[in-house]
Order: structure tokens, then C-alpha cells, then sequence
């Protein structure tokens, strides 16, 4: 199996997670997709990933974007972050706090 390589990484934290921890992946496809569910490609193809860290979690999304992008799905992937919220397709939310 063959790794993956990504043009780009961008690494938050948040804090008192409460819930689904893949609300946070949700959020970000929410944001650079438009939903979780979408059909077709991604516009900025992302691989969002979790680890606990405390209450909260490190959150790691791998992106491609081309360098006038960039900077938009960075400000997008941290937006989605610091709303602090998802509600699930089961209406459960998830709640989160971005960390400074």
C-alpha cells in the first residue's frame, strides 16, 4: 500500500470536546465541501484526523491546494474549528472549543 503525500498540513487543538470526535471532520468538510456528504470531488481534496489530547484533541487535516489557495482553506479549515459545533446527521451536536 502506497502512502498518501498532501501539499499541505494544518494542525489545531481544541479544547472540552463533548461528543463524536468525528464532528470535528465533519466540520471541516462542511466548510471546504459544503456538507460531509457531497457528490463529486472535493474542490480541496482533505483527509481530516483526531487524536485525544486531554478533554479535548489535536486535530490534523492534510489538504491540497494550489499556493493562491492555500491560505483560504487554512482560514476555512480554522473557521470551521473555532464555530465550536456540529450537529451530527443523527441530531446529536458536538461541541468543542479551538485553542489559542
Amino acid at each position: 500500500m502506497t502512502s498518501r503525500t498532501w501539499d499541505h498540513t494544518e494542525v489545531c487543538r481544541v479544547l472540552a470536546l463533548a461528543g463524536d470526535p468525528a464532528a470535528l471532520g465533519g466540520a471541516v468538510s462542511v466548510a471546504l465541501c459544503g456538507h460531509w456528504e457531497h457528490a463529486g470531488p472535493c474542490r480541496w481534496e482533505h483527509h481530516t484526523s483526531s487524536e485525544a489530547d486531554g478533554d479535548g484533541a489535536v486535530v490534523t487535516v492534510s489538504f491540497d491546494a494550489s499556493a493562491e489557495d492555500e491560505q483560504q482553506v487554512r482560514d476555512l479549515i480554522r473557521s470551521a474549528l473555532a464555530a465550536g459545533s456540529l450537529v451530527g446527521p443523527d441530531g446529536t451536536a458536538t461541541t468543542w472549543q479551538l485553542a489559542p
